[in-house]
């Protein structure tokens, strides 16, 4: 059984001055929208012409939030480095991965070892 992640509001204040944008974009009509980034603009004209440049270069749709509007619930926190979250998380499950993949009827588990 896997365990329900436990979050958080992450309130850890930004580096810049700027107003800060999250951007989502649709690559096709058939895909779902996705959050790909965030971006630093005084206004939405400049957070779109940024966003487009960085994330969106053949995207169908680009949709900017304000990233003080957008909140962000996580099992993890921003100052926390990529090493930090993955010894956390094995901290939190007893050291055993949580996601399992079926491979040609073989049970596997992916990021840890060979369970046959």
């Amino acid at each position: 059984m896997v365990e329900k992640a436990q979050r958080s509001v992450e309130e850890t204040p930004r580096r810049t001055r700027e107003r800060r944008w999250e951007v989502f974009v649709r690559e096709s009509k058939s895909d779902p929208m996705r959050r790909v980034g965030t971006v630093a603009a005084p206004s939405p004209a400049v957070a779109h012409e940024e966003a487009s440049r960085l994330f969106a270069w053949y995207a169908r749709d680009v949709w900017l939030c304000p990233a003080d509007e957008t909140h962000r619930f996580s099992t993890y926190s921003l100052a926390e480095t990529e090493d930090e979250e993955g010894d956390a998380e094995n901290a939190r499950s007893g050291g055993e991965p949580r996601v399992h993949e079926e491979t040609e009827g073989t049970p596997r588990v992916r990021g840890g070892e060979d369970r046959r």
